[in-house]
């Protein structure tokens, strides 16, 4: 019957030794989902807080025939660099 312990600690020191570092692994990756998933609500909100000063300072804001960006870029000559920044701009990006 002694096998029958020697077999258990066996059993026992595999799972530990796999099972500890699989249960790390586990948690780190846990941790960094629910980091980058922070990470993305930050970037979200200052993108649109972003995108509402800069549509508030623009005077093409609002226009939707043509597009406050293709009518600024008409009236200017060229697309100017806030515009990149704006969400209609990202909406509506034409190659």
């Amino acid at each position: 019957m002694e096998w029958w312990a020697d077999t258990a600690v066996m059993v026992g020191m595999f799972l530990l030794r796999l099972g500890v570092p699989f249960a790390v692994t586990l948690a780190i990756a846990w941790a960094l989902k629910r980091l980058n998933a922070r990470w993305q609500r930050e970037a979200e909100l200052r993108l649109a807080s972003l995108s509402q000063a800069i549509a508030a300072q623009c005077r093409y804001a609002g226009q939707t025939n043509p597009v406050c960006w293709v009518a600024r870029r008409q009236a200017e000559g060229a697309l100017a660099a806030e515009c990149r920044s704006c969400t209609q701009f990202m909406l509506r990006k034409v190659a």
